[in-house]
């Protein structure tokens, strides 16, 4: 939680500093988006525990295949989004 929103702070502050009104927009867009992920995460117990267990299993994964990230970056970043 607090890395997210931790994050976004750094993003905003380099806003702050700049004259182009459109870094700003981007800045709390993308704070008010990790805000909504925590709302939607946080409350619920059980969706608590989903992307925790998601990265155990890439990390058991990987921990049987090396390769293992190499392909789930090609197909989650570029297979997946060509469809």
């Amino acid at each position: 939680l607090g890395a997210n929103v931790g994050t976004t702070m750094t993003g905003i502050m380099s806003a702050l500093v700049s004259d182009n009104i459109q870094s700003l927009q981007v800045a709390l867009a993308h704070l008010f988006f990790n805000i909504t992920g925590i709302a939607i995460f946080y409350p619920i117990p059980f969706m608590r525990q989903l992307p925790l267990n998601a990265a155990r299993r890439l990390g058991r994964a990987t921990r049987v295949w090396r390769g293992f990230p190499l392909v789930y970056i090609a197909i989650m970043f570029v297979a997946i989004p060509l469809f």
